[in-house]
């Protein structure tokens, strides 16, 4: 083998290495055991949205997020269809028409993590982007999950080592 061809190899091997260390970005919901039940990519433009059934007023809620340059989730809205739940989460009573939903007017609010009790009554899924995933069939009856962020190297997400 020629000295060219095993220093293309270890340039290869350098370029691959590094990518492979690329830090990526997930949203994860863990259980209350510490398994991650969702894992999934975003990045500084994904939209991730937790959408639940309101216990008391009926009708769905959805808050949506953003990711934030420290990694944090943004809530930059909540929507309902039901407007006494939006009346309900108006901590000042500024709720506006938006479309055929009802917007509760909120500052912006920043969370290093989100816990969240998923259950059947309010039929919690997780949408980023556009896939969709249904907590509440994810867990067994009623459990405490936590809906946060975690940045990992490329390598572990691309060989199946968690989240």
């Amino acid at each position: 083998m020629s000295r060219t061809t095993i220093a293309i190899g270890l340039v290869a091997i350098v370029v691959m290495a590094g990518l492979a260390m690329t830090p990526v970005t997930a949203v994860t919901v863990t259980a209350e055991d510490g398994q991650a039940i969702v894992c999934m990519r975003v990045d500084r433009e994904s939209t991730i949205a937790l959408t639940f059934t309101h216990s008391m007023y009926g009708g769905d809620v959805t808050e949506t997020y953003r990711l934030t340059d420290s990694a944090t989730l943004l809530r930059t809205s909540i929507l309902t269809g039901n407007a006494a739940a939006a009346e309900y989460y108006a901590w000042n009573g500024a709720v506006r028409v938006h479309g055929e939903r009802f917007e509760v007017v909120v500052p912006d609010l920043e969370f290093t993590a989100l816990p969240v009790r998923v259950d059947q009554i309010g039929q919690h899924r997780l949408t980023v982007d556009e896939t969709s995933g249904d907590l509440a069939a994810m867990v067994d009856g009623s459990e405490g999950v936590r809906l946060s962020l975690v940045t990992r190297p490329l390598v572990t997400q691309l060989l199946g080592m968690g989240c």
